[in-house]
């Protein structure tokens, strides 16, 4: 008998299943403001600050709360690291006073900021209620400020700041 077809090629380089369709791409508002524009997914809801200066949104579905302030100084340069310093350690004292004995800071750092128009700080923090992401910038006109606070858990905290940090633009200097 002849053979009339071949099968020499592996059967696994043709997948049975058809391709998972990728996940439709998720809708983003986009709030701009004088010092920096943010694009947010649709549970981020912009609510009431009792301060001129900060804009909060929360996130039921993430339990969670995004606040984003700015603080308008003229900061010479050999005070920056001064600024920056204080900035974190007033944050941090905040916590701590809220939570006595329960912070653990996980990390915190300042550092030039990639653009050379400054400082960039920034702290991990966590109580056994709330998880702290702080991220910040320190330039010659201002101190810009934005805190993730979230539900407990360090690495969905991380993920969603880092999923939300992606659409963040701060203006500089």
């Amino acid at each position: 008998m002849t053979k009339i077809f071949s099968y020499s090629f592996p059967l696994a380089s043709f997948p049975l299943t058809p391709p998972v369709a990728p996940a439709p791409a998720e809708q983003l508002h986009v709030y701009g403001y004088t010092e920096f524009l943010i694009d947010l997914a649709g549970h981020w809801k912009q609510v009431q600050s009792s301060t001129h200066n900060t804009i909060t949104f929360h996130s039921d579905a993430h339990a969670a709360v995004l606040i984003i302030s700015v603080d308008s100084y003229e900061i010479p340069r050999e005070k920056a690291q001064a600024v920056a310093e204080q900035c974190i350690a007033s944050r941090i004292g905040a916590l701590e006073q809220a939570a006595p004995g329960r912070v653990d800071v996980l990390r915190q750092s300042i550092r030039p900021h990639s653009g050379g128009v400054g400082l960039e700080l920034s702290f991990v923090a966590e109580t056994p209620k709330e998880v702290y992401i702080y991220l910040g910038h320190v330039t010659s006109r201002k101190v810009l400020n934005l805190s993730l606070v979230g539900k407990p858990g360090r690495q969905a905290a991380v993920a969603l700041f880092d999923k939300t940090i992606a659409n963040y633009r701060p203006k500089f200097p």
